[in-house]
Parts: C-alpha cells; structure tokens; sequence
C-alpha cells in the first residue's frame, strides 16, 4: 500500500463462492455495484484479461455517469484487478478520475475475508476520489454486496 491507495478491508457473511458470483454475473453485479438510491446498469462484463468492465451509474435525480473499464486479471473466487485508464482490449483511455482497483477475495469457512484496493496516479487523484465519499460509497455498496450473496 502507498499514500495514493484507499484501502477498505472486510469480512464478508458468505461464502467466496457466491461473492465471486456477484462479481462475475452482469444481473447481480447491477444489483450492489452502487450504493443505494443510485442503481447500476452493467453494460459490458468480460471477467478475461482485456475484456469490458462498463457501466452506467444513475442517480435518483436522473443523474446518469457512464464509465468504460477493463479488466486486468480475473483470477476465480481470488481477485479481479481492474483499471478506468483503458477500456476494453488495453485500449487506454482519458479518464478524469483515473484508478486500478485490485479486489481481493478468500474464503474463511462461510465467510469471505475481502480487500479492495483502489491506486491513483497522484495523491490528487486519491484525495478528489476520498473527497468523493469512497470510503462511504465503496463501503456501502461492500454491505450491498454482502445482503445480495447471503440471499443467494
């Protein structure tokens, strides 16, 4: 970890299996990738190196941001590695909050020990992403996360 990482680390209540499917699956990925009332619509999901991570946020006032990512490693019920630099195929991109998020996963039993891990260029770019509320957005949409698994 460097000063330009955010850090949330997490037990989950439920097994990595289906934390795994969480991430991997577009219809459940939609379902926690934002922290309620905002929804996301997953647009494109490639769990291969390379492959689309896109999506669009909309906010209960209409808002709408879309985002084009790329998945970096997909390693199953282990970690997904993903940056907003590049879409998909490596191709990189201009981004105004650019970030690789590395998401880690191990299951404990019926629970899940989880680490996410956003890197910024700069200490800018982190600290315009902390004054954007990750820790409470990111953290909130973890809970999400977990309720959704635990239904499963």
């Amino acid at each position: 970890m460097t000063q330009n990482d955010l850090v949330i680390d997490r037990t989950i209540d439920a097994p990595v299996s289906l934390v795994w499917r969480c991430w991997t699956e577009k219809d459940l990925l939609s379902q926690w990738w934002c922290p309620a009332p905002w929804r996301a619509e997953v647009t494109a999901l490639e769990h291969v190196p390379g492959g689309a991570f896109d999506t669009v946020m909309h906010g209960p006032d209409g808002e709408e941001f879309a985002g084009e990512g790329c998945i970096l490693v997909s390693d199953p019920e282990r970690r997904v590695i993903f940056t907003s630099a590049m879409k998909r195929g490596f191709r990189p991109q201009p981004s105004d909050l650019p970030f690789t998020a590395r998401i880690e996963m191990s299951g404990r039993g019926e629970r899940t020990h989880y680490v996410a891990t956003v890197m910024h260029m700069t200490e800018e770019h982190r600290k315009q992403h902390e004054d954007m509320g990750f820790l409470d957005g990111w953290g909130a949409a973890i809970g999400q996360l977990e309720k959704l698994a635990a239904r499963l």
